[in-house]
């Protein structure tokens, strides 16, 4: 499997002069326009940490489902 890569590049257009790019390979998994570089990079960084949270909160709701599920077990006995 390919790396994932996230860049900024520019574009021809004059408001928003850069976008977003996540490629795979050669494959573009997501793009979108920013206002400047700097902008991109930042959300380039937000969207990963965004996805580390998301699999932290994943794996929090399945250490409680998990607890959920030994209680039940618990008043067949």
């Amino acid at each position: 499997m390919a790396f994932v890569t996230g860049d900024v590049v520019p574009v021809t257009d004059e408001e928003m002069p850069f976008k977003v790019v996540f490629k795979q390979g050669d494959t573009i998994l997501a793009e979108w326009l920013v206002e400047s570089k700097e902008d991109g990079e930042m959300q380039i960084i937000e969207t990963l940490k965004s996805l580390v949270d998301d699999e932290e909160d994943d794996q929090d709701e399945d250490d409680t489902d998990d607890e959920d599920d030994d209680d039940d077990h618990d008043d067949e006995d």
